[in-house]
């Protein structure tokens, strides 16, 4: 069962178009179904923005497109069959868009389908009938052959041709490279109408399509799922078809054509069976994609692990060369301008998340985006270490606290709310990474293959809410809070604390008070399960508190008394945290100096219980002094101070291993630091 259009703009546009309608009757050619270029472009277009995500390499600027599909709600695509011939000299297209649909409502006498401005219709038949149609600059209106019932199949055709528009990221676009003619599409998220007649919204995927291609004999045409053939028609063009059997949303239809380079990896998932990875290259990057993209067999084995088997495995994975300046996930076939590892694997991981899963609708875009930003984490966590697990994802957490707005995308008409980096891909990458700490790594685990695996959502569409039913039924926790504040929220905690230590008959106790502001309405406050680590001279531990009001209190009994204390030491919130009055300690301490080793500089942290004589001092490994850095009556609290490798006259000083030794009245502290050259 697929989730239908929700969009609150549909019924408004609907009326307006049924209006329109009225007044265009005159225009319908009865029989002949063709209009004037005139007569097609009489309804003008909505406004609005369009694009696609991009990553890695150069984001070209996006062009308008309408914000909303304008097609019939009636009715449930279930089929689309494209017989296209694409010319390059003269750049054109022209053919036939096919489609087999369920009705969905009680009658039905005509559907509307996307379709934009440049492309003309010459006409449609409906059942075994050549009928009549409405032209709208965003869309075409089909009056049927007769009226429909519910549950009924209804069949049309399509005969259309033209130059596409490019709205979007380029939708559709006649390019070249090396002077050679290049082909390529690229829909998401409101591109397929521009260059097929389609129901342009992500909810309604087809069970499936065939896609062929007549073009230059010369030209390899890489598209969807399985190829079937390639028939040489002996008048210098060839025909290619391609055949997709599993469900496919309309904008991840792809076409791209040229003088392709091809070889094939394989992806062996048992004993005994194996699938084709086929890669579509332009001759002039042949050698780095030999070198790079074999690497997408060890991502396809990481990620059958932790996901559950490749979706599409009966058919292909691949990649195949386009213009648009990064990497588009089309549905069995990754369109990419790029080998960047971390790319490839961010396209690989949307074949989960985004293709056999897709956001239901384009408010729900991180469920794509933000979950492939996560299994780029993955497939380094796997492949590389937990390290590199860590230092990506703290470069995902630090471009998302520059995200504006909520992760749910309130506004859809602009690409560049819609797909800008640090909100749907970085903070949407950060919600799983946070969730995952939530949940634990095993339950998190079983969340998302549960998610994948969920026959609701599985071939079809989810949003935020399915995905949290998923984590809740899985974990067995009410997570309604955790949603709420990342997902449908905005911004990210901002955290101050203090602690204090005592010695109560022989134990150690510690107590941490965290106070939290967020500087937004929404929400007032992130309830939030946050680590604390308390670290003594060859002990430490850590502890995890649920933070539920500002200014709680958290008490602690030790087996001895710490002298630091870290808030979220693993760096699992989305948070910043300002420093604050600790309690005083009970001791002088002396912290490791920061960075150590250093080159241009490093920060000396020292802690005093008392007002006192301080005397801070650096000394070669000699034992001669360097550098005076403190010499007078300091406060108590914390105090840092910095040294930059030069001794008290300025001079550089040589690599090598100093002494720096803070002096006071109530004793002596020596720590030791490595400065490299």
């Amino acid at each position: 069962m697929k989730t239908h259009i929700d969009c609150t703009e549909e019924p408004i546009l609907l009326s307006w178009l049924m209006m329109t309608r009225l007044c265009l009757t005159a225009l319908v050619l009865l029989g002949s179904g063709a209009l004037s270029d005139a007569q097609q472009a009489v309804v003008p277009a909505w406004p609005g923005t369009a694009g696609c995500r991009l990553k890695s390499t150069g984001t070209p600027t996006p062009g308008p497109a309408a914000p909303a599909t304008l097609a019939s709600a009636s009715i449930d695509v279930v089929y689309y069959t494209l017989d296209l011939r694409i010319s390059v000299t003269p750049a054109y297209l022209e053919g036939s868009a096919g489609l087999t649909a369920r009705c969905l409502a009680d009658t039905v006498s005509s559907i509307i389908l996307d379709l934009s401005g440049p492309m003309r219709v010459d006409s449609v038949i409906a059942g075994s009938k050549r009928t009549s149609f409405i032209r709208y600059n965003q869309a075409v209106e089909i009056l049927l052959d007769r009226t429909y019932q519910k549950n009924e199949t209804i069949r049309a055709v399509l005969f259309y041709q033209g130059i596409p528009s490019q709205s979007g990221f380029g939708s559709f676009v006649f390019a070249a490279h090396s002077g050679v003619p290049w082909v390529w599409s690229l829909s998401e998220p409101y591109g397929a109408r521009d260059w097929w007649p389609c129901k342009d919204h992500p909810s309604d995927k087809a069970d499936s399509v065939d896609i062929r291609i007549r073009c230059d004999a010369r030209f390899k045409v890489g598209s969807n799922g399985r190829r079937l053939a390639v028939v040489n028609n002996g008048d210098g063009s060839a025909t290619t078809t391609w055949s997709e059997r599993y469900p496919i949303a309309p904008y991840l239809v792809s076409v791209t054509l040229t003088n392709f380079e091809e070889f094939t990896n394989w992806f062996r998932y048992s004993a005994t069976d194996s699938m084709p990875i086929l890669n579509y290259v332009l001759p002039e990057h042949l050698g780095a994609a030999l070198s790079s993209l074999p690497k997408t067999v060890d991502m396809l084995e990481i990620f059958s692990n932790s996901f559950g088997l490749y979706p599409f495995i009966a058919e292909k994975y691949g990649h195949c060369e386009f213009g648009a300046g990064g990497a588009m996930e089309h549905q069995t076939m990754t369109s990419t301008t790029t080998f960047n590892e971390i790319t490839i694997a961010h396209e690989l991981g949307h074949q989960w998340f985004g293709d056999l899963i897709t956001c239901a609708n384009w408010h729900e875009l991180w469920l794509n985006e933000g979950f492939a930003t996560y299994t780029e984490a993955v497939y380094l966590e796997k492949q590389y270490g937990p390290a590199w697990y860590r230092s990506h994802m703290q470069e995902q957490m630090n471009d998302a606290l520059s995200a504006e707005g909520t992760l749910y995308l309130q506004d859809t008409t602009s690409v560049r709310d819609m797909f800008a980096n640090s909100r749907v891909y970085a903070k949407g990458g950060a919600v799983l990474h946070m969730l995952r700490h939530v949940l634990g790594d095993s339950t998190f685990s079983r969340a998302l293959r549960a998610y994948v695996a969920d026959p609701r959502f599985r071939f079809a569409v989810a949003t935020t809410r399915d995905f949290q039913q998923v984590c809740e039924a899985v974990s067995g926790q009410s997570l309604g809070y955790f949603f709420d504040e990342w997902v449908f929220g905005e911004k990210y905690p901002v955290y101050t604390f203090s602690w204090k230590t005592w010695n109560e008959s022989g134990q150690d106790f510690a107590s941490v008070t965290i106070d939290q502001v967020t500087r937004t309405d929404n929400p007032r406050f992130f309830t939030m399960p946050v680590d604390i680590q308390m670290k003594a001279a060859g002990w430490d531990t850590t502890i995890s508190v649920m933070h539920q009001f500002s200014g709680q209190v958290f008490q602690f009994a030790l087996p001895a008394r710490p002298d630091s204390v870290i808030l979220d030491p693993g760096d699992w919130v989305l948070k910043q945290v300002l420093p604050s009055e600790v309690t005083l300690p009970q001791e002088i301490i002396l912290m490791q100096n920061y960075p150590n080793p250093f080159n241009a500089g490093t920060v000396i942290v020292y802690r005093l219980p008392s007002r006192m004589q301080v005397n801070l001092r650096v000394f070669n490994a000699l034992g001669q002094q360097v550098a005076t850095l403190v010499d007078e009556r300091e406060e108590p609290g914390s105090r840092s101070v910095q040294w930059d490798g030069r001794s008290d006259r300025g001079v550089p000083q040589a690599s090598g291993t100093y002494l720096y030794r803070l002096a006071t009245e109530k004793g002596v502290r020596t720590g030791k630091m490595v400065l490299v050259r």
